[in-house]
């Protein structure tokens, strides 16, 4: 799930320290995102002055000041981190130059989709209305991207931060601090449309395959499992802290994460890595030839929705028994298309979806408030699904393999001839 953070009165220091421009240049330059910060001129490589004046409640001059209360504010951003899975970071930092840069394009159009989706649903402040304090939305965000390669352990991480502001600009209102609330509400969604989008990216940029998605989040085919836990030393250290308390669940994993939590190198990056990523990579079987085969696995085209994807959607929606509101619909969506989508497309399929699963026509657009604002609907008692949202996985399972059987027969060929034909090529250990 998307990792949120809040950052305190000088945290900044840590994403500038290891940036081009700014600290050691380890990791490429920091750049400014949102609406209103463009609108206050701050566009392009971001520096560390106009960063600390906006963290600070005032623009990058330091001579207007964005929220008079600002000094009471204890966070001054939170941290909206964008991690890409284990198979695509490796796949960035193992690759050829042209591949590499294929997956960053992707991972920073996914890390866009993702954040746009944070400025239009999720962004809100509280005002009074009514004799209460209710969410409303915002003009937009004041954001700075840092794109990160490593993880602190040292192995292939692709991620991004993004450093929001706790500052809002609204029509007709001095400056004051965000509703935080919707961050943590949509937490979920924009995780499940960034990794749709980064899939849909790469499915059209390389033609990778996928491994069935897992909670929106799926590895490239042909990277073995055994080869992923090999470079993800943080994850080994988690879950050994895990076993020794005998805690369980996401909040105990988030705290064992910052327990464990070694402190951030700032004088080697990806750069002075990659030699030493290849020979562990070899020795562990993944060459260059094998990484070239998971490449062109599949046609390079774009990824869409097929017709009965609303309707999968709320089938998932209503199983999980509970109220739902749109952001939810958003995830679903997301979650069932396993080669990725646009997240252009999502948004008309998760009205679809949200509308089926509430028995509703249309869904009233007051119910898409901002942030927390937007509330949660009852389901339709009964919901009416085609026959193929009916099938058991074991029946889709064994439809699958008769066709498999047919086309094979077809060109003369049995099963064992394609065997992990499911899977896409089983590159590295096992």
């Amino acid at each position: 799930m998307l990792r949120l953070a809040r950052v305190g009165r000088g945290g900044e220091a840590y994403y500038l320290q290891v940036a081009a421009g700014t600290g050691t240049g380890i990791e490429p330059a920091g750049q400014w995102v949102g609406h209103v910060a463009s609108q206050l001129g701050l566009a392009g490589p971001v520096e560390a002055d106009p960063l600390s004046e906006v963290l600070a409640g005032r623009d990058a001059t330091g001579t207007r000041t964005l929220s008079a209360t600002h000094d009471r504010v204890r966070v001054v951003a939170f941290d909206l981190t964008f991690c890409a899975p284990k198979s695509v970071s490796l796949l960035h930092a193992l690759g050829e130059p042209e591949v590499g840069a294929a997956v960053r394009s992707a991972h920073e159009g996914a890390v866009s989709a993702a954040f746009d989706y944070v400025e239009r649903r999720v962004a809100a402040v509280r005002r009074p209305l009514d004799g209460h304090r209710v969410p409303m939305a915002v003009d937009g965000l004041i954001g700075a991207g840092f794109l990160h390669r490593t993880s602190r352990a040292l192995d292939p991480h692709l991620h991004t931060h993004v450093v929001v502001a706790n500052v809002a600009v609204a029509d007709g209102w001095p400056g004051q601090a965000l509703d935080g609330r919707g961050f943590y509400a949509h937490r979920q969604a924009a995780d499940a449309l960034y990794h749709a989008e980064l899939r849909a990216e790469l499915t059209s940029r390389l033609g990778v395959a996928w491994l069935p998605p897992e909670r929106g989040r799926a590895d490239v085919a042909g990277i073995a499992p055994q080869l992923r836990q090999a470079f993800s030393k943080r994850s080994a250290e988690i879950a050994a802290d895990l076993a020794r308390s005998g805690a369980s669940g996401r909040r105990a994993a988030d705290l064992a994460a910052t327990v464990t939590r070694p402190s951030r190198r700032t004088d080697i990056g990806a750069d002075e890595l990659v030699d030493q990523w290849r020979r562990r990579a070899l020795d562990l079987g993944l060459g260059p030839r094998a990484l070239d085969r998971v490449c062109d696995a599949r046609p390079r085209s774009a990824p869409g929705l097929d017709p009965e994807a609303a309707e999968r959607a709320a089938a998932s929606l209503h199983r999980a028994g509970r109220p739902v509101a749109r952001r939810d619909a958003v995830t679903a969506v997301c979650w069932t298309a396993s080669a990725g989508v646009s997240s252009v497309a999502v948004g008309t399929c998760a009205d679809r979806a949200l509308a089926l699963a509430t028995g509703q026509a249309e869904v009233p657009a007051r119910q898409w408030g901002p942030g927390v604002a937007e509330r949660r609907l009852a389901l339709a008692p009964a919901l009416e699904r085609s026959p193929t949202v009916e099938l058991s996985r074991a029946e889709r399972r064994r439809q699958a393999d008769e066709l498999l059987h047919r086309q094979l027969a077809a060109r003369g060929m049995t099963v064992p001839d394609l065997r992990g034909w499911d899977r896409g090529p089983d590159l590295g250990l096992g």
